[in-house]
């Protein structure tokens, strides 16, 4: 009897969880009727990376409605055609949503996954004065008012101290309890003001900023800030004083533990939890800026995924190492889901495993694309025992490049990139076609690969044969035979 009181007890605990955790959108927009909308929070600050919350639908006369859990105030985004909604929420709050005019996207920009869409904040018809979105949004309009009003007297005086009576007359206004959320994310847009006033000295601003703060994950203004702060932290600390004990350990060991001690032995970094993102942080941007070895740091960043102080860590750890890693040769490359042309069949890349996979981006109304179609047919045909073809169409309307390839009687396979900008990220789609060769073990072995009128058929046949002859050397009987003598 007891262990039943314990289970009903649990399931309304977690009940009471799930209600005090969950939000909710409403509200009507006609002019998004039938849309699918996708509500978004970004989940990793150092890669940008962005987790998807709810999907919702718009019914025809405008109504929608999606619910969701978060664990604390969080900033959500939805994609709105031209236009990208944010707002912050509060867990077991309710939000009549006011969605802004809708604008399509251009079909150039649709296909340009280096689009950026507009800002703009989401109405909420039942806030209160003390809502967080009120207030933060008449907080940033104080700030901006202040900060745009004193920085050129500011500059040409060189009095850098009127910085901080911009900060106590915003204070006055907006007064924080210490410790609220409110409280840090005033704090982290003042310290814009204090990296400017310590220009000079930066473990000033640094110490003012972070040392004596816990790690703020979900909080905006703190990684707006310490992606400021950090930015160039390497290149900074490498030749500081202070920084020659870590530029030793930099030198020697591709360990992230051993590095992240020796940063962790200055006092401004005693928090574990910081001097490892401020290396995760530096490892990511070095990877791509050239100043620094990448197989030294793809080897830290290993090394790291899953050895950090918390799982939070090493999450980010491991999605920085996915994101170096994840178009170079001899690692597996980034997966995907997506449909066939009619939409009636769901195609992951695991799929393919087993023959190398010729994986190419087109567009059926691209010139060069069509061109290479028709080389394409042979090849289906001529590889067909060792290798799949695998087309991804950015295509605006899969009904039409499905038409297209049925008239054209093309035997490979197609799918379509389903108005999803992330794959064309993942795989860095600058310019279509753009092809990659994977093999039969599912990892890259050509990125990019050369397009099929390029020497393709020469260096695949290379390929092929290298990749037969070690897996005949891995598969080879372990009884020596007469003719192995």
């Amino acid at each position: 009897m007891r262990g039943i009181w314990i289970v009903i007890l649990l399931i309304n605990w977690g009940f009471t969880y799930a209600q005090n955790n969950t939000v909710t959108l409403w509200g009507n927009a006609p002019g998004y009727s039938n849309m699918h909308l996708t509500i978004e929070r970004e989940s990793n600050y150092i890669t940008r990376s962005f987790q998807d919350l709810a999907t919702f639908t718009v019914d025809p006369k405008g109504n929608f409605s999606a619910s969701f859990a978060v664990e604390e105030i969080t900033k959500i985004y939805i994609s709105l055609g031209e236009l990208r909604g944010h707002l912050y929420v509060e867990p077991g709050k309710t939000y009549l949503v006011t969605l802004p005019l809708y604008r399509p996207l251009k079909p150039e920009d649709k296909l340009n996954p280096f689009f950026t869409p507009g800002s703009v904040v989401l109405g909420v018809q039942n806030s209160s004065p003390q809502e967080i979105n009120r207030k933060t949004t008449a907080f940033e309009e104080k700030y901006n008012y202040l900060f745009n009003k004193n920085i050129k007297r500011i500059i040409l005086t060189g009095n850098k101290k009127d910085l901080f009576k911009i900060i106590d007359e915003i204070d006055v206004e907006f007064p924080a309890e210490n410790g609220s959320w409110f409280y840090y994310y005033k704090h982290f847009k003042y310290q814009n003001l204090y990296e400017y006033a310590y220009s000079s000295k930066p473990r000033r601003a640094i110490h003012n900023g972070f040392s004596t703060i816990p790690v703020l994950y979900n909080l905006d203004t703190y990684w707006a800030s310490f992606n400021r702060q950090f930015n160039h932290f390497f290149h900074y600390y490498l030749s500081s004083k202070e920084g020659q004990s870590f530029k030793n350990t930099w030198n020697k060991s591709e360990s992230f533990k051993l590095i992240t001690r020796s940063l962790s032995q200055d006092t401004l970094f005693k928090n574990r939890e910081l001097a490892e993102l401020i290396i995760l942080k530096n490892l990511y941007t070095g990877y791509f800026s050239n100043k620094y070895s990448k197989l030294k740091i793809t080897n830290i960043v290993k090394s790291a995924k899953d050895s950090c102080v918390n799982d939070e860590n090493n999450r980010i750890a491991s999605e920085i190492l996915d994101k170096i890693t994840k178009l170079n040769i001899g690692e597996a490359p980034p997966a995907f889901e997506l449909e066939n042309l009619s939409g009636s069949k769901t195609i992951v890349l695991q799929d393919y495993k087993g023959k190398f996979v010729y994986l190419n981006f087109a567009n059926t109304k691209n010139y060069a694309c069509k061109k290479d179609f028709q080389v394409l047919e042979q090849m289906a045909q001529t590889y067909k025992k060792d290798m799949e073809i695998v087309t991804i169409l950015t295509d605006e309307d899969p009904d039409e490049a499905m038409e297209y390839v049925k008239n054209n009687k093309f035997s490979w396979h197609f799918l379509h990139f389903g108005q999803n900008a992330k794959i064309l990220l993942d795989y860095n789609i600058k310019a279509l076609p753009t092809y990659y060769l994977i093999n039969p073990e599912g990892n890259m072995v050509l990125s990019p690969a050369p397009s099929p009128e390029e020497n393709f058929a020469e260096v695949f046949a290379e390929i092929y044969n290298n990749f037969r002859r070690k897996q005949l050397r891995k598969n080879k009987p372990k009884n020596r035979t007469v003719y192995d003598l």
